[in-house]
């Protein structure tokens, strides 16, 4: 037998072991790969998120560094929600009822901010039924009401000085105080935009 014969029957033997491991070493080297590129893509996801996360601005409803116009928008917003919540949640009963002069109580607006927004939540953007006009009557609702009917100095308006209110009505929904309303806007939340 020739040294060539040797060679030849050697690869054929050989062949049959290496073919395979030649496979899966591409198949390793495909999946390694697509991993890379799936973690290329992670990090620049990540690197966004990072950066989002340093520069994010305040939300709308942020009244401690949210933009004044974005937070003006929303209380009248509020303002002119409360006249419709009144009418339908009072049901002839003041404890139910959010009094007009609410923006004077600096916690009732911070608290009123959320409870609005979480109205607006529940009643719009959804396109099928949920749970979420429900949790809100059963939970927000009556918990925003104990807070706005707690006394004065617990941060309700419970006992809250008569001048802030309109006189007592026949009809208990209380009136809009919309120019004590508009000049407590101005006054508030235009002097943060100079």
């Amino acid at each position: 037998m020739s040294e060539q014969s040797n060679r030849d029957e050697l690869i054929e033997l050989l062949v049959p072991i290496v073919e395979p491991l030649v496979e899966r070493q591409g198949k390793v080297e495909e999946g390694l790969k697509e991993q890379e590129s799936v973690l290329v893509e992670l990090a620049g996801q990540l690197e966004t998120l990072l950066k989002k996360s340093k520069e994010s601005e305040p939300s709308p409803w942020n009244l401690y560094q949210g933009k004044p116009e974005k937070n003006a928008e929303l209380l009248g917003e509020i303002n002119e929600w409360l006249p419709w919540f009144n009418t339908t949640y009072g049901a002839g009963q003041s404890t139910n009822m959010i009094p007009s002069c609410w923006f004077r109580h600096p916690n009732v607006v911070a608290h009123l901010m959320g409870f609005y927004l979480s109205w607006k939540a529940a009643n719009y953007g959804s396109t099928s039924p949920n749970s979420d006009l429900v949790y809100w009557n059963l939970r927000y609702l009556p918990d925003v009401l104990d807070i706005v009917n707690a006394p004065v100095d617990k941060g309700g308006m419970a006992g809250c000085r008569r001048e802030h209110r309109a006189a007592d009505r026949i009809d208990p929904v209380p009136e809009q105080v919309n120019d004590q309303f508009s000049r407590w806007l101005g006054q508030e939340y235009q002097k943060k935009e100079e």
